[in-house]
């Protein structure tokens, strides 16, 4: 059963992607990430290999981990403004939103900061039994037992 079947979220309640809830999708969790690159950036990766992993250094924190190809070309995209710009749907943008945050759990109301999309909106879309693109409540205490 579904953590979503358990609790009701709340505006408080904390959201993350469910990089699990991508392997058991009939979506390519690659495919869709790279929709969230422009167009010329995913023409240069046509070529490269995805999967070649490179050490990254956080310019603010000096934490060194590791990102493949792909998730360079995202962190170098998400530093543009228009990355979390209105002229994509609200679940693009919470998972951009979580993306740039480094997946780490925001609540309705701090993603609709982020976003620039109502909070309440947010909530109703992503906090009701369907999940999408892997966005679910984080639950850390049920997390634990399952």
């Amino acid at each position: 059963m579904s953590l979503n079947y358990l609790i009701k979220p709340s505006i408080e309640t904390k959201f993350y992607i469910d990089y699990d809830w991508w392997e058991h999708s009939r979506d390519d969790l690659q495919v869709y990430l790279l929709t969230h690159l422009p167009q010329e950036q995913q023409q240069a990766l046509q070529h490269r290999d995805l999967y070649e992993v490179f050490d990254y250094v956080h310019p603010e924190t000096g934490e060194v981990f590791q990102l493949d190809t792909l998730g360079l070309a995202i962190k170098e995209s998400s530093q543009g403004e228009d990355f979390i710009g209105e002229g994509i749907g609200l679940i693009d943008s919470v998972f951009r939103a979580l993306l740039v945050n480094g997946n780490q759990p925001l609540s309705a109301l701090e993603l609709g900061e982020i976003t620039g999309r109502d909070s309440e909106t947010i909530l109703k879309t992503i906090g009701g039994v369907r999940i999408y693109r892997g966005i679910r409540p984080h639950h850390p205490s049920l997390e634990a037992n399952v």
